[in-house]
C-alpha cells in the first residue's frame, strides 16, 4: 500500500515555471515555520489548479520562505462531472463547515446566495474570502490539488439565472426524491436557508428549469442538507459511464 505523502502542501496564487524561485510570505509562510521545515526540505506547491509545483526549501527570509522549483506535474482529473453547490448564507459557523466538506467531496465551485430568508449580516461579501481561506486550508490538510472556486454572495434570482449546468437540483422537500443517477454533464445542486424557500422562490426556481429534489431524511439542517446533496450528486454521477 502507498504511504502518505508527508511533503508540506503550502497554497499559493499561481505555480511558478520549473526552474524557478517561488517567494512565499503571509500565513503559507508561517505553515512553512510551523512545520519546521529547513533547506532542503521537500515541498508541494498548489494553487487549486489542479497542478502540482515539487521542489525544495531554499532559505527563510524577512518573513519568507523561498523553494526552489523542480517541477510542475499535472494530477487526475477528476472522474465525475463537476458539482456547482450553491447555499443560501447561513450562520458563519454552518457555512465554515460547509466549505470544508464541500472541498473534501470535490465540489467544483461553492456560490453563497441570499434569499429572501437570509438575514443581511449574515450575507457581507467579507464571507467569500474567509470561506476560501477555509477552503484553501481543507485542501492542504486532504492532499487535493483542486478545490471549490468561492462566489458570491448573490441575490437568488441571479443565480437562477447564471446557472448553465445541465442539470439543475434544488432542494425541497416538496420535490421528487433525489435521483439515482444523473446525466453525465455538470450539475448544480441550490440548498435553502433555515426555514426553507418561500413559496416565490421555490415558483421561480420551477419555472427557470430548476428541479425539485427532496432528501429521504426529510427536513434537514442546512449544513447536513448541503452535504447530504453533494454526496447525493456525486453518486448519481458516478453510477452513469462517462
Amino acid at each position: 500500500m502507498d504511504q502518505p505523502d508527508a511533503r508540506a502542501r503550502l497554497v499559493v496564487d499561481a505555480l511558478p515555471v520549473a526552474g524557478g524561485v517561488s517567494r512565499i510570505g503571509g500565513e503559507e509562510a508561517a505553515h512553512a515555520k510551523a512545520r519546521r521545515l529547513r533547506a532542503g526540505d521537500a515541498v508541494v506547491l498548489v494553487d487549486g489548479s489542479g497542478r502540482e509545483a515539487h521542489g525544495r526549501v531554499v532559505r527563510f527570509a524577512r518573513g519568507e520562505v523561498e523553494v526552489a522549483v523542480e517541477s510542475i506535474r499535472a494530477t487526475e482529473r477528476p472522474a465525475h462531472p463537476p458539482v456547482h453547490l450553491l447555499v443560501a448564507a447561513v450562520r458563519a459557523e454552518r457555512l465554515a463547515w460547509i466549505a470544508e466538506k464541500a472541498t473534501e467531496l470535490g465540489a467544483s465551485r461553492l456560490s453563497l446566495v441570499v434569499s429572501e430568508r437570509t438575514q443581511s449580516f449574515r450575507a457581507r461579501e467579507s464571507i467569500a474570502g474567509r470561506l476560501s481561506r477555509i477552503v484553501r486550508e481543507a485542501a492542504k490538510q486532504t492532499g487535493v490539488a483542486r478545490w471549490p472556486a468561492v462566489e458570491g454572495p448573490r441575490p437568488f434570482a441571479d443565480a437562477l439565472r447564471a446557472e448553465t449546468s445541465e442539470t439543475r437540483l434544488i432542494l425541497d422537500p416538496s420535490g421528487e426524491p433525489f435521483p439515482a443517477t444523473l446525466a453525465a454533464a455538470p450539475a448544480a445542486l441550490l440548498v435553502g436557508p433555515e426555514g426553507g424557500w418561500t413559496d416565490r422562490e421555490l415558483g421561480d426556481a420551477l419555472s427557470a428549469g430548476w428541479l425539485a429534489v427532496s432528501l429521504a431524511a426529510g427536513k434537514l439542517r442546512a449544513e447536513t442538507a448541503a452535504v447530504a446533496g453533494l454526496a447525493l450528486a456525486r453518486a448519481a454521477l458516478a453510477r452513469v459511464p462517462h
